[in-house]
């Protein structure tokens, strides 16, 4: 069986990737929802440091993508947490891992190739 590379994103057809999203907000509730074409994956997050982990496979196509909404208090955001883009998949650490955090302040990626954190999207009112 011949393995399919999708573009140089490096991103392999039947491999498995994972999503983690973890609350770093001070005393607060982060519920989200999380859609592909084929999945809804839904979770409520308590507490700060309470994380959430899922994992899925590239469709053949090369067109799967996962869209996340957060939301705590009054505050939402709706984003894509994978999707087949080259640099976002470079922040994942090719894309096997993206690990987003909740924050007041706002949504942010791990960036697995320097060990930091990177602000990626606010708060919607």
């Amino acid at each position: 069986l011949a393995s399919v590379a999708h573009g140089d994103s490096g991103a392999t057809p039947g491999k498995k990737y994972f999503i983690r999203i973890v609350n770093n907000l001070d005393n607060k509730q982060l519920a989200f929802v999380c859609k592909s074409a084929d999945d809804v994956i839904s979770h409520s997050l308590p507490h700060r440091g309470d994380q959430f982990e899922f994992g899925f496979r590239l469709n053949f196509f090369g067109t799967t993508l996962y869209f996340c909404n957060l939301k705590y208090q009054n505050h939402h955001v709706v984003f894509d947490a994978w999707k087949l883009d080259k640099q976002l998949l470079r922040l994942c650490g090719g894309g096997v891992h993206c690990i987003w955090r909740a924050q007041e302040d706002g949504i942010y990626l791990f960036n697995t190739q320097w060990g930091n954190w990177l602000r990626k999207y606010v708060w919607d009112n």
